[in-house]
């Protein structure tokens, strides 16, 4: 990976496409999965990586299901992760990834990584190494893989936009709104209402 490369790596799901926040791993990975532009899920080792940029409420929600099949979506105003990871309107979506082979390789390494699903464009996530390098193959790459055995499929991680307001659900995944906000403790809006 310190040479560019682009690997093949498990989440708790499904196996993904990642490479370090550098200019030639994210332009192989835009390549590789026919992006134009910008903005990969970044995974990272610990909730420290980001603490900076988050919230109160983002630190409860990171400290609940983190490593877990959350994303949170943030503000990066001061540019601490590398532009072409990041969404048109400069936020990062960032996740502590419960799978302990990733985990373990983003511990060892102390850097954080991209993540996609390992797939060709309009075709099911791979379930296993074999498969996402057969996708890997077919988009034009070789790619090296961690070999987690089969992964169990599912929905892809919950997808949470922190910011000044409310935090937003964009997509419901394994984690349900229910169990996001007793951890946010959000008030019923109906209970304002007299």
């Amino acid at each position: 990976m310190e040479r560019g490369e682009i690997i093949i790596h498990p989440t708790e799901s499904v196996y993904g496409f990642g490479g370090f926040l550098d200019d030639v791993p994210l332009a192989r990975l835009r390549r590789l999965k026919r992006r134009k532009s910008s903005g990969f899920v970044v995974l990272i080792p610990s909730a420290r990586s980001a603490a900076a940029l988050l919230s109160e409420t983002g630190r409860a929600l990171a400290e609940a299901f983190w490593p877990g099949p959350l994303t949170l979506i943030v503000d990066d105003p001061e540019d601490r992760f590398h532009p072409g990871a990041k969404a048109a309107d400069g936020s990062v979506a960032l996740r502590v990834p419960g799978h302990p082979v990733t985990l373990s390789l983003l511990r060892e390494t102390g850097r954080a990584i991209t993540s996609t699903s390992a797939n060709q464009p309009g075709v099911p996530p791979a379930l296993t190494a074999a498969a996402a390098r057969n996708a890997g193959r077919a988009l034009g790459m070789e790619l090296f893989g961690l070999d987690a055995g089969s992964l169990q499929g599912g929905a892809p991680s919950t997808l949470v936009r922190l910011g000044k307001d409310r935090p937003i659900v964009i997509r419901q995944g394994p984690l349900t709104v229910l169990e996001l906000e007793v951890v946010m403790r959000m008030p019923d809006p109906h209970e304002s209402d007299g």
